[in-house]
């Protein structure tokens, strides 16, 4: 349905003044035998009433008027928000006044550069939603909605500023809690609290190299460091004994990924979905011989081959209550060796090939 747009070529003085000059020809008419004054009454008021003056439209007066009236008409009254209205490039043409206040140093809206979708949204006077970082402190949402008859698009801009910082807030407590979580597990095993911030940053760096896009690296950084929470329900004679654990400690051992998965499954937030599959296939192998479930290849989950290798080379590379640190060149060999077998191949090529970047975390965070 198409918007209808009313045009007036005339100033609200003006039309004052015409509705004041249609009275005194009334009065003239009705008072003195120039009867014919009626007539200018009669013009003067409709023209009034249709608030467009025909001697201007016909020589082309007020034009500059007249389209400002049109885009007037075509905002919704008294909105306290801010509205412009662009034209298929992105150019402000008009702006009510919180639109002036707000964007007063701003011609264009750059972030709008798809001319394709500003030209469908016109012709089909279509609406489409966007939300932008404005500046450094305010987000907002703009609702595009196309009108034909201006061949321009009202743009309504809605600050939502406090609840994206809202958000973020909810997010950033997310994050504390899951890190903490995360250090908690690691320290029950007399581990650091930077094993779990050097895990974090280099499953990080191998799943950009990877290829997977940069919020779920984001996401797995966030999520590794909960790899061990299970280990929180593990007796600490078993979790921190020095020698080796016999067959069948190291079965209680295993049962950590079990625990941290069923700790973590039932959440329906990202962050610590992602937590409940790093915790429960961060020990399965490349071929199939880890646990809990012996699952193999690209069958365990991305997060879950990364953190296997990002772990598992942290564990050696650092002391533990039951050994020594590797050194480098073991650790490579180890590596080398264990290329399809336990790691994800595609994997220990990446962490090769990206090894300094890697080490200088190791270097940066050492305990």
């Amino acid at each position: 349905m198409n918007l209808e747009i009313k045009c007036s070529n005339m100033s609200e003085l003006e039309i004052n003044i015409r509705w004041i000059m249609s009275i005194i020809f009334a009065i003239l008419a009705f008072s003195t035998p120039y009867w014919f004054f009626i007539f200018f009454t009669i013009a003067l008021a409709y023209q009034n009433m249709i608030k467009n003056c025909f001697f201007y439209s016909t020589f082309g007066i007020n034009n500059d008027l007249r389209q400002k009236n049109r885009y007037i008409e075509a905002l919704p009254k008294f909105n306290p928000e801010p509205i412009v209205i662009i034209d298929s490039k992105a150019n402000i043409i008009f702006k009510n006044e919180p639109g002036k206040n707000i964007f007063s140093n701003i011609d264009t809206f750059k972030f709008l550069n798809d001319k394709e979708l500003l030209n469908k949204l016109i012709k089909n006077s279509e609406t489409y939603q966007v939300e932008h970082h404005f500046t450094k402190e305010k987000y907002y949402t703009f609702m595009l909605k196309g009108v034909k008859n201006l061949d321009a698009i009202l743009v309504y801009g809605t600050d939502i500023t406090k609840v994206v910082q809202a958000n973020e807030d909810i997010i950033n407590i997310q994050k504390e809690v899951v890190y903490t979580m995360g250090a908690i597990g690691e320290t029950r095993s007399k581990e650091t609290g930077n094993h779990v911030k050097r895990v974090a940053i280099y499953s990080e760096i191998l799943a950009l190299k990877y290829g997977l896009p940069k919020e779920e690296a984001e996401l797995l950084k966030l999520a590794s460091p909960m790899h061990d929470i299970g280990k929180v329900g593990i007796k600490d004679e078993i979790l921190n004994k020095p020698g080796k654990l016999s067959d069948d400690e190291f079965k209680v051992m295993k049962t950590h990924s079990t625990l941290g998965f069923n700790m973590l499954k039932n959440s329906d937030k990202p962050i610590l979905k992602a937590a409940s599959i790093v915790a429960h296939q961060h020990h399965e192998k490349w071929d199939g011989s880890g646990y809990p479930k012996k699952i193999a290849g690209e069958n365990i989950h991305i997060f879950g081959r990364i953190t296997a290798l990002a772990d598992v080379f942290d564990a050696l590379a650092s002391d533990r209550v039951y050994k020594k640190a590797w050194e480098l060149e073991r650790i490579l060999e180890f590596f080398k060796d264990q290329r399809g077998k336990h790691f994800d191949p595609k994997l220990v090529d990446l962490f090769f090939e990206n090894f300094d970047e890697i080490n200088k975390i190791r270097l940066k965070y050492q305990d």
